[in-house]
Parts: C-alpha cells; structure tokens; sequence
C-alpha cells in the first residue's frame, strides 16, 4: 500500500467531506469546518483521513493553534494514520508560531485522547483557563469550537511547558489524571457546583416567565436536583466500586453553558450533570466498556425507577404523590431521561444511554422503551 500525507488540493473538499462524514455520521457532517489548512491522508491514490487545523491570536505575545477535526477510515486504521496527520498538524503550528495548541475530544474518545496523551497534551481545567486567558476565554472557547460540545475536554499543550509538567513530576495538580477535580473533597466541590449552578438557572424560570418565586419553588428545586443527581452518582459510584473500578468526576463546563442559554434565553430546561470517568491518565473503552456499561446503566436504571415510582405515588393519589416536590422532579426526570437514555449518539454522547448501548443494546432498549412511556403517561 502506498500512502502520503499532504495539503488538501484545490476541488476535494467534497470528497474530505465525504469520508468525514462516513466517520461521524451526517449530523457530525454539519459542524465541518476546513480551517485555516487541511491535510489528507492518501491511501492508494485515495483519500482516506484528513485533519483540518486553524491558528488565532490569544493576545500580544501568545498564539494558539487547534486541532478541529482529525478522523480516518477503517481501511487507514492501524498504518498510523491520525498520528501522521497529527505531526503534520504540529509542524504547522510550530511555522505558524502557535505558543498554545488545542483539541477538544470527547470525555469517551479515548482513540483521540490517549493520542493526545502521548504528544504532551493534558486536559485544561475549567480553572486552569480563567487564570491563563481571562476575559479572553471566551475568545478562545469561540476559536476552538468549545462552545456546544457537550462532554467535551478542552486538551492543551502550552509551548515551554516542561515535561515535568506535563508527566506531573513535581508537579502535584498536573500528577493526577488529566482534569481530575481533585479527589475527595475537590470532586465533591465540583459535584456542588454543578447543582448550585443548575439550582439558579431553575430558578431564573418562573422570573423570566414573570410568575415569580413561590415559596415552595424555592426549597423543592435544589431538593429535587440534589436527589436526582445524588442517586445518579451514587449508583455509579456504588456499581464501580462493586466492579473495582476507580472514578472521577469531571464537569461539563460548556453543557453548564448550554443550561445557562436554554434556561435564560429559551424558558426552557437542561440538565448537564457531568460525569465518572475512570480515574487514570490513558485507558481503551474497549476494554473497560464491560465496566462502563454496568456502572452507566445504574446510573439510568435509578433515574428511571425512581421515575415510575413517582408516577405510582401520584396516580394512587398519596400524599406524597400530590407534593410540589414530587411533581417537579417527576418532571425533571422526564427531562433528563430524554438525554440520558433516549439519544444515545451526538450530541447527547456522553450521557449513559451511549455506554449502555454500547455495552449491551438490549438493555439499552429496555431502558428506552421505560422511559419513552413514562414521558407519555
């Protein structure tokens, strides 16, 4: 077989959109975006990877590069191909004088982020930008595409940036696994804030829909997300301890964004929970999917459960089925259930339903059809 790396030639872009779309399906296909440069990876005399890259000023001194799309066929597979048209990628950011290079990759791609991994990348903590680009985040979110993607880590590789810092020689915070929020009390910090932030854009609702904050309002909203994301976590974390299997949890900062826009500006509701990633720097989800799809089917199992129950308790017309409480979390679960199990692919990706699914899509089905009819009942 002969192979080359080079410049996407003038005509072709129907073509690299072609195979990127035979790689992320059609609606992937819509955010497709060329960049500044692209490269392709020719396979007999065909194109069968491609990488798309662009470069942007961060401020006076500092220029950051970003990966926006690297992807390969199945053919390619296994020739290295991604690693070919990631060094070239680097080459050019290196001409064009990039001090930061980026690359968003999904918390579950581990195809991506193990290669990232391996060329000095690490995960960019929400914390880590705020006190690297401040005002300028935004700018730099914007750039890199780090706006709408759900479950998505923003990875870096700072110019200079000693290897010590990037293995975590030395180096305490860079030594934990890659936007580890810290073990114990950090993670349950992390956990926290997700609630409050979600508990106040709940709460922005009935003021934008000009009905106020009734007093009952005000305690069942944080009551009804505490327990539905606490028994979420804890039956994953309750399923991965009975499998062995160390996790930790990660924040969606952009799906936090997300929350914020549909509550705000569209009245309407989201929930980005976040999510338990095994905690170690590299791993294949192949190989720790017989895990996985245990720990995120209980984590769904008991959404839906409790789901039913609350439905019971209402229909049978007790007390506790007639509570303000029971009403708005019935209907939250509703809500997240549609992410959680019902779409399964991009952009809803890194909720269970996908782990499930890949795991075992019977299981998956059965779960998909429970809470189908509780939204209909």
């Amino acid at each position: 077989m002969n192979s080359i790396i080079r410049e996407l030639r003038p005509g072709e872009k129907k073509e690299l959109t072609r195979v990127m779309r035979t790689c992320f399906g059609w609606f992937g296909s819509l955010f497709f975006d060329l960049g500044d440069m692209a490269y392709v990876y020719e396979l007999d005399g065909a194109i069968a990877g491609g990488i798309t890259i662009s470069s942007f000023r961060i401020d006076g001194t500092r220029r950051g590069g970003v990966v926006k799309w690297v992807f390969t066929l199945p053919e390619a597979r296994g020739h290295g191909a991604a690693s070919l048209l990631i060094d070239r990628a680097m080459e050019w950011f290196t001409e064009q004088g990039c001090t930061h290079t980026f690359a968003c990759v999904e918390g579950y791609n581990t195809g991506s982020s193990n290669r990232f991994s391996g060329l000095g990348f690490r995960i960019f903590s929400f914390g880590e930008q705020l006190r690297s680009f401040g005002m300028r985040l935004p700018q730099v979110w914007l750039k890199t595409f780090h706006v709408v993607d759900l479950g998505h880590f923003l990875w870096t590789r700072v110019q200079g940036e000693s290897d010590s810092e990037v293995t975590g020689e030395g180096n305490s915070q860079a030594a934990t696994p890659p936007g580890r929020a810290g073990a114990g009390f950090g993670q349950l910090g992390a956990v926290a804030a997700t609630l409050l932030l979600h508990t106040l854009f709940m709460y922005l609702l009935p003021v934008r829909q000009g009905t106020g904050l009734a007093p009952d309002y005000l305690w069942s909203v944080p009551a009804a997300l505490g327990l539905m994301f606490g028994l979420r976590f804890g039956a994953m974390w309750a399923a991965a301890a009975a499998l062995r299997l160390r996790l930790q949890y990660r924040a969606w900062e952009t799906g936090l964004l997300i929350v914020a826009v549909v509550s705000t500006l569209f009245g309407g509701i989201f929930f980005a929970p976040g999510g338990l990633y095994p905690d170690r720097s590299t791993y294949r989800y192949s190989e720790l999917l017989p895990k996985l799809g245990p720990i995120a089917c209980s984590g769904a199992a008991v959404l839906l459960a409790l789901g039913w129950a609350l439905w019971a308790a209402r229909a049978s017309g007790t007390a506790l089925g007639d509570s303000a409480l029971a009403a708005l979390m019935l209907n939250y679960i509703r809500v997240l259930l549609v992410f959680e199990v019902l779409i399964p692919f991009f952009p809803m990706a890194s909720f269970n339903g996908r782990r499930v699914l890949d795991w075992n899509r019977y299981l998956w089905a059965l779960l998909a059809i429970g809470a189908a009819a509780l939204l209909l009942f």
